[in-house]
């Protein structure tokens, strides 16, 4: 942890968003009740956005990473996704159909003002989640496969040694 850790419970979640994001070296940028965040993950860099919502009783985390989808690959990402979300404990991806886009999310409804550790941990959580199923996503987007596969694929575990 960090020696900053005596600024673990600030008033303003959005400090401790701040704070999360500069123990990172992630670039961060700041408006009335919304932190804009550039993540680097393992595959690319993600863009984060983490708000406030009804007057600071919910905390809302949008994480955008650059993957767009067609009406050719759309079946195979809404299974993929739906796949991957019976899998996560927190948060989900979405589906922004319009857009094309895939998008993590994880919205909490807050009963006091979240500690610098529990907002470390969501954010971390989304780059992670992001970071293991990217590749999955590229799978089906780039190389064709269906969503069984591509998820089985990312899901590979290695044992032992070589």
């Amino acid at each position: 942890m960090s020696p900053l850790i005596k600024e673990n419970f600030i008033d303003d979640p959005l400090e401790n968003v701040e704070l999360a994001a500069s123990i990172q070296n992630w670039t961060f940028d700041r408006t009335d009740n919304e932190v804009s965040i550039i993540a680097n993950g393992k595959h690319n860099n993600y863009q984060l956005s983490v708000s406030l919502q009804n007057d600071s009783n919910g905390l809302n985390v949008i994480c955008g990473f650059d993957l767009r989808f067609n009406k050719k690959n759309k079946f195979q990402i809404l299974k993929l996704v739906s796949s991957i979300n019976a899998q996560l404990w927190l948060g989900h991806f979405d589906v922004w159909d319009k857009e094309g886009l895939i998008v993590y999310r994880n919205s909490s409804i807050l009963e006091k003002s979240p500690n610098l550790k529990t907002i470390e941990t969501l954010l971390n959580d989304a780059v992670s989640s992001i970071d293991l199923y990217f590749p999955a996503f590229q799978y089906i987007l780039w190389a064709g496969k269906d969503s069984e596969e591509a998820l089985q694929t990312v899901l590979f575990e290695t044992r032992g040694e070589a």
